[in-house]
């Protein structure tokens, strides 16, 4: 049976690939959307493997600095990319006039990319 954490990062990669789907047409939005929930994604398998249950966003974060970033598991980046991505969906989402530049957008999924490498990699130790 695969565990917690494999079933996120599969669902991870399905919204990952969507973001750089949606980053070919330029669909902008659509893809900080989908960029942030592979990251989000990964983040919840991590916790669901901690047995950390969240119903927020906002708890998710708080919960991810929390067990992984205060306690040095993961370097500080991981947990200021998860920060940037959470404002930058947000902003995509909710606010009228919010656009982003494909330079920005090529940025964020690298960000998604090197979590989930990063994670894919370290998988036994975590």
């Amino acid at each position: 049976m695969e565990s917690n954490l494999q079933n996120a990062i599969e669902k991870a990669e399905d919204f990952l690939d969507t973001a750089k789907d949606n980053l070919m047409y330029d669909h902008f939005l659509g893809a900080v959307n989908r960029c942030y929930y592979a990251y989000f994604w990964i983040v919840r398998g991590l916790l669901f493997e901690k047995d950390v249950y969240v119903k927020s966003h906002s708890g998710v974060k708080s919960k991810f600095s929390e067990l992984f970033i205060k306690t040095q598991i993961f370097p500080d980046k991981y947990g200021y990319y998860l920060s940037k991505l959470m404002t930058k969906r947000q902003n995509a989402d909710y606010d009228l006039g919010t656009d982003f530049t494909k330079e920005e957008v090529q940025e964020m999924i690298a960000w998604a990319e090197e979590f989930l490498e990063y994670i894919k990699q370290n998988i036994d130790r975590l």
